[in-house]
């Protein structure tokens, strides 16, 4: 399985998704007002290795799919 990050910047956030994860399938771009989604990662160690690099005040998985 691949997993994507998804980078907030008004809330601070970089959340790790799996590419299942329907907040990922029904994203509309990669681009968003509020942030963007990341390059895929084969692991959820090298996800939380990005997201972390992003130096956000919140970093963690998402509830929904991991």
């Amino acid at each position: 399985m691949s997993y994507v990050v998804y980078v907030n910047d008004p809330n601070n956030k970089a959340i790790v998704h799996s590419i299942n994860c329907s907040r990922y399938i029904n994203r509309k771009r990669d681009r968003t007002s509020n942030g963007y989604w990341s390059k895929l990662f084969k692991s959820t160690e090298e996800a939380l290795n990005y997201a972390n690099e992003t130096k956000k005040a919140k970093v963690d998985t998402c509830s929904f799919c991991i």
